[in-house]
């Protein structure tokens, strides 16, 4: 529990989940699907995922969708799917670092992961002899294996019982003393005795011997264990010994499928091992090109297999480290009769295409390979061919003929040409994160909400991107009006039994009139249209089953289906200022504050109450509710005042009119809409009264069915403009039919919808400019939404509901190490670096250089035309194999074309070891989008930093200063590397640069900061401040701050932050004047490994380590004022070092666990007029913030909302919450909002539990739990 004695708590939020996967299968949970229809169960930091693939009926629209998304709180380490023999649906298998094995399964009425077992076997924690870094399950589905780094393994056999419940057995120990693990999978052995397969290396030998002659002489073993189900025991079987660069392995089909044994994957080759079988071996090719090194060696990180049982046929798919994807089969050999046999005689490798570098790979029957990524956006590939035709490109195709199985004897290396998919193509690019290297949190343009700018990404697939909150939309048309200002509008359809919408009126005020569209193929200007033209239209509403119903201020035209007008006018002296309808009942607002009543009768003519009562201020706006479904007419309508009040009013005949309840409010009612939307929690329809004011702010309130009473208030602050509300249906159908949400138009627009992962309530604004007016939008070709904006008319759809974040992208050339922004203009900075590539100039020069034969393109690659093959693989329904359509036709293969920019981009950089290539670029990411000017650093220099400083000297001029290493290698201590600052004068606004000087240092530089006109960097463990000067940047002071390596700086007034590398944060104050002297005062007692760091007043900073933690430091009361002083006479420069360090030690506040590496952190507010927080990003794709509390009680309900759900709430993996959060140090004045957000999804009974030991209401404990995020952010 949070430390609510603490003088300051913070609640933890997370914005955006770890997108790094972890782990990932294919998987078959949904009962009733086909199985071709397979799941993908993805492992994401503490979240699981399952995705389904969904493709309309031509396969030409295809998306993958998230349909469960569920926390652990806890480290997912490996998971697994298997069908137990006699079940219907798979069950699903996590590792973690709870030290137990857990089995799940998919309730598809909940929507959730329901956990079916859970076993324990060992310590909490993530330490080397407790199994669960590798899983591995029987494809049989009747055991699985779970092993540790060193000596452990235990086996879980799993069986059903009588009644189809799951069994699972008590664990099945195959310890193995003084070894090291480094895979295992499992054999394919049919329906004989499950065997799994490891790859260990024995080093009991190599530790007893002090000499060392024994570990140079270690040997890495293939080890099989077989689980006898018989006597329920697990023995070692067989072993072998491999090349010792083995780092995975394969099973290869058994029984009737195929030879069994496995696929050693080593350094450079490919083995097949089996104890029954004979050995082979492939080399892996190389690529070959001009720029690529031909001794350099690779190796295989993926794979997936494909099995067809039917044919037993079966191949791998296998990626090298460079994202080449080969296509690996096997020849059988054959007995006298000239059948086959099931000793393998030979390993056929072909080039298939190349892939990002995969953490795993998915064949999915569907005929998609599933790319989960390494770094950057997860791949969806649609498979159009099999590569079975040999004929088709045979300079890439090898075989293992003629390649000794000895791994310690020479060989002769394969080589092969790269070039673009050819048998695949990209179907969905799956935006991520992952890896974030850098954020920051800005507002040049002022816009309503600030904006996260990041770089991310390695090597060519980096990033610069700008984040907003809010819905992408798809523009479909933007179409001129002309010179006149709409003000509103409406689509209607001409029956109630229309499929799509035939009318489409715009309104002007300002003009005083309306025009008529007809929607068909085109929408254009009806010429002769019933509707009233020379009046400004308040309400257009289809009413009974073909009535059309248009209201002006002057009256009422109802346009029957026969063609008759009936008008209503208004009584003399008054005219209609709001009006409401629904499909049977019509409220109008008149200027004399009075209420006018229609309800249609069953002859498609509206009726008049003859009662119009008087409201006690002028009418505003008025909303009736929609006719619920099978009833005649709505309860209520809600009429608002320029008093603001707001009035609830029950529209049924029987008490047409009466007053049910008054709700005061902070401004006037510009606009409201009564809406009936699904409660998430009891699922039922529950009529809701959206709220928009004249201050911008958003309410919505619950009617009660009975007494009409508002109650369980949410307010939102939407903009500065007043708040129009319309309602709209995001699937396309009529209002009342569909999911029913709200588009709400203020500064920018807002879509208030049921979020289709958690259906709780969630506000959301739309990425694009301000909306004057919004409605529904359906034709035969488009299911959307048209809107007003400016003085066009915008049809446009929503990409999805999904996601919260819309981004814009700018591509870079290598990984981004750092940026900065103009301080005074909207130009970024961004360095770049890439360790053991190739810089421009050394490929330009390689390639000059290369012989004729040779073609000079990037990595001696050739294009060909777009893939124009029409073959499509997929997988049959009953025999769950790919097969080519169309195979009688000999159209050419031929790859996509690419130019040589976007060949190398598709490809990766060319690799050499020891080489760096690195650059600076400027960027505009508001106009031109792009880069705008990039210059290369040379000599092997690797840029790390970069910093705006404003020079005093030079009258405040702005430079950008960039800090280098030269000739880095990391890890090895006998290399020598230096450091460069370089300093660019800005040219063109801010869009170019010019080099001014360069200034050698003895270290690499890692932190550059502002300070003062001048500027300080750290070179190693001191701190300097230099001054520009003529030829080099000019030193001023110096000062020994830190123990071994400053990372980073922050500044306020005359005090500096340094972070050290390994011993968290140092507090420095600068003595100007005579002094000149930068002191130490203060620094941690704990060491940590500093990733980022900000200061989040003048005496507290706020930090992260490599090692997830997030946590608030504070300088003393007395230190703090001592080093303030002025001059040097005082305590503070007098003071002596403690314990080697510095005189004070800094108080710790706050610290949590994250499961990421935060390496941005800032203060800032997310929203329009919301509070400060403390917002933090990490490597994965994290993003987070930390709310400080603004209230005691607010500290002690959350802390006890807690601890209640940490009882209520076990997490899935089976963690302690409360031990996960305490990964490295006990969890300090920080409460969990990611665990008090799963109160919304607990059940009626635990949420009354919870909510009864709160005292409080259910909806209460709810409606404050979901204000916390709405209020800061998002």
């Amino acid at each position: 529990m949070a430390n609510t004695q603490s003088s300051q708590a913070f609640y933890s939020l997370t914005l955006e989940a770890s997108a790094a996967p972890t782990a990932a299968c294919t998987c078959n949970v949904i009962p009733g699907l086909k199985s071709q229809d397979q799941q993908i169960f993805e492992a994401r930091g503490q979240r699981l995922y399952l995705h389904r693939i969904i493709e309309n009926e031509d396969r030409t629209e295809v998306k993958v969708s998230t349909f469960l998304d569920q926390d652990v709180f806890g480290i997912v380490r490996g998971v697994s799917a298997f069908r137990i023999p006699g079940t219907s649906t798979d069950q699903l298998v996590v590792s973690s670092d709870s030290g137990r094995v857990v089995l799940l399964n998919y309730d598809a009425d909940k929507n959730c992961f329901k956990r079916v077992h859970q076993e324990t076997f060992g310590k909490s924690g993530i330490r080397r002899t407790i199994p669960g870094q590798y899983l591995a399950s029987d494809p049989r589905g009747r055991c699985c294996m779970l092993a540790s780094v060193e000596k452990n393994k235990v086996v879980y056999i799993v069986n059903r019982n009588a009644e189809g419940g799951i069994l699972i057995s008590s664990p099945h120990e195959a310890n193995q003393w003084a070894s090291l693990c480094f895979a295992v999978c499992a054999l394919d052995t049919g329906w004989e005795h499950p065997v799994f397969a490891t790859l260990e290396v024995d080093y009991n030998d190599a530790e007893n011997d002090p000499t060392g002659d024994m570990y140079e002489s270690r040997e890495k073993q293939l080890v099989y264990y077989t689980v006898d189900l018989g006597l329920n025991h697990v023995v070692k079987s067989w072993s072998d010994t491999v090349d010792y660069s083995a780092n995975m392995i394969f099973g290869v089909p058994g029984g009737a499928e195929g030879p069994s044994g496995v696929l050693v994957c080593c350094e450079d080759r490919i083995y097949y091992r089996h104890d029954k079988a004979l050995p082979l071996c492939i080399p892996i090719p190389r690529r070959k090109g001009p720029t690529e090194d031909p001794n350099r060696k690779r190796i295989i990180v993926a794979g997936c297999l494909h099995l067809a049982r039917s044919q037993k046929k079966f191949f791998f798919l296998l990626q090298t480290d460079d994202g080449d994807v080969f296509k690996l089969t096997m020849s059988m050999g054959e007995d006298e009769q000239g059948r086959p046999t099931s000793q393998p005689e030979k390993l056929h490798l072909k080039y298939y295409d190349t892939y990002p570098v995969a953490k795993h790979m998915l064949l999915i029957r569907k005929g998609y390979l599933y790319i989960a990524a390494e770094n950057g956006n997860n791949k969806l590939y649609h498979v159009n061919n099999l590569a079975e035709k040999a004929h088709i490109e045979p300079e890439n195709s090898f075989t293992s003929d003629s390649h000794d199985i000895d791994y310690s004897g020479d060989y002769q290396p394969l080589y092969f040409k790269p070039r673009g998919l050819m048998y695949t193509s990209l179907a969905v690019d799956i935006p991520s994160l992952h890896p974030l290297m850098r954020t920051i949190v800005d507002n040049p343009l002022n816009e309503d909400a600030p904006q996260i700018y990041a770089i991310q990404g390695t090597g060519r697939r980096s990033k610069f991107k700008t984040i907003r909150h809010g819905l992408e939309i798809q523009e479909i048309v933007s179409s001129p009006l002309g010179n006149v200002e709409y003000s509103n509008l409406w689509s209607l359809r001409h029956r109630s039994s229309d499929q799509y919408h035939s009318y489409l009126l715009l309104s002007s005020d300002y003009a005083d009139k309306t025009i008529v569209l007809s929607i068909g193929d085109e929408v254009e200007t009806m010429e002769d249209s019933p509707f009233l033209t020379n009046r400004a239209s308040l309400e257009a509403a289809l009413m009974g089953d073909a009535t059309l119903v248009q209201v002006h201020a002057r009256g009422v035209r109802s346009i029957l289906e026969s063609g008759t007008i009936n008008e209503w006018p208004t009584p003399s002296h008054r005219t209609i200022v709001a009006a409401s309808a629904n499909e049977r009942q019509l409220l109008l607002g008149l200027s004399s504050a009075e209420l006018a009543f229609f309800f249609m009768g069953d002859d498609g003519v509206l009726n008049q109450l003859e009662e119009m009562p008087e409201m006690s201020g002028k009418v505003t706006a008025l909303s009736v509710g929609q006719t619920p479904r099978g009833q005649m007419q709505a309860k209520f309508a809600v009429v608002g005042c320029d008093d603001c009040t707001i009035r609830v009013l029950s529209i049924e005949l029987d008490s047409p009119l009466e007053p049910r309840s008054v709700q005061a409010l902070s401004a006037v009612p510009t606009s409201l809409e009564v809406v009936e939307q699904i409660d998430p929690t009891s699922g039922v329809g529950v009529t809701y009264v959206h709220i928009g004011l004249q201050s911008g702010l958003y309410l919505r309130a619950v009617i009660d069915e009975v007494t009409g009473e508002l109650g369980e208030v949410r307010t939102k602050f939407l903009g500065a403009k007043a708040t129009r509300l319309f309602p709209v249906s995001v699937d396309g159908a009529a209002i009342g039919e569909g999911e029913s949400s709200i588009l709400a138009c203020s500064s920018r627009p807002w879509l208030g919808y049921n979020h289709p992962l958690s259906q709780l309530y969630t506000l959301a604004p739309l990425v694009t400019g301000p909306l004057e007016a919004a409605a529904g939008f359906v034709s035969e070709h488009i299911h959307g939404l048209c809107a007003l904006q400016g003085t066009n008319l915008l049809i446009f759809q929503l990409s999805g509901l999904e996601g919260r974040l819309a981004t814009e992208e700018v591509g870079l050339r290598y990984t981004p190490r750092g940026m900065c922004r103009h301080p005074y203009g909207t130009t970024w900075w961004v360095v770049q670096s890439e360790g053991n590539a190739l810089s421009e100039r050394t490929k330009a020069q390689l390639i000059a250089a290369a012989p004729v034969e040779e073609e000079p393109a990037t990595n001696g690659t050739a294009n060909g035309k777009v893939n124009g093959s029409d073959e499509d693989a997929k997988m049959d329904d009953a025999d769950d194999e790919v097969k080519d359509e169309d195979e009688d036709e000999e159209e050419p293969l031929v790859p996509e074309e690419l130019t040589p920019e976007e060949l190398e981009q598709h490809l990766g950089l060319s690799r050499a070891s020891g080489h760096w290539a690195s650059c600076i670029s400027a960027i505009d990411p508001y106009e031109a989008k792009a880069i705008t000017a990039t210059i290369e650093f040379e000599e092997n220099e690797a840029a790390l930093c970069v910093a705006a400083v404003p020079f005093e000297t030079r009258s405040w001029e702005v430079f950008v200063v960039v800090g280098t290493g030269q000739h880095m290698s990391p890890g090895n201590a006998a290399v020598q590397s230096k450091g460069f600052v370089h300093v660019f004068q800005i040219t063109d606004e801010g869009r170019g640069l010019e080099r001014v000087h360069r200034t050698e240092f003895p270290h690499p530089i890692y932190a550059l900061l502002p300070f003062h006109g001048r500027l300080a960097l750290g070179i190693g463990a001191e701190l300097f401040l230099y001054d520009i000067g003529m030829k080099h940047i000019l030193r001023k002071t110096r000062g020994a701050t830190v123990p071994n390596l400053i990372t980073s700086l922050a500044a306020q007034g005359n005090r500096i932050i340094a972070s050290d590398v390994s011993e968290s944060v140092t507090y420095i104050v600068y003595k100007g004047g005579d002094a000149n002297r930068l002191i130490p005062f203060a620094d941690d007692t704990i060491q940590r490994w500093t990733s980022g760091m900000t200061m989040l007043d003048y005496e507290t900073v706020a930090g992260g380590d490599k090692f997830g933690n997030l946590w608030v430091v504070r300088a003393p009361e007395q230190a703090s004022k001592e080093s303030d002083e002025e001059g040097i006479g005082g305590f503070i420069v007098n003071e002596r070092s403690y314990l080697g360090g510095a005189p004070y030690r800094v108080e710790l506040r706050a610290h949590t666990f994250t499961q990421d590496i935060p390496t941005s952190l800032q203060r800032t507010a997310l929203v329009a007029g919301g509070q400060e927080v403390l917002f933090w990003s990490g490597l994965e794709g994290t993003m987070g913030i930390l709310v400080p509390f603004q209230s005691r009680e607010d500290v002690e309900f959350f802390s006890q909302l807690e601890g209640l759900l940490r009882q209520e709430e076990v997490p899935l993996a089976g963690r302690d919450h409360l031990m996960y959060r305490s990964y490295y140090v006990p969890v300090k004045g920080v409460v969990d909002g990611d665990l008090c957000e799963r109160f919304a999804r607990l059940g009626v009974d635990a949420k009354a539990k919870v909510a009864a030991e709160l005292e409080r209401e259910g909806r209460e404990v709810e409606r404050k739990v979901q204000e916390m995020r709405g209020r800061v952010a998002f």
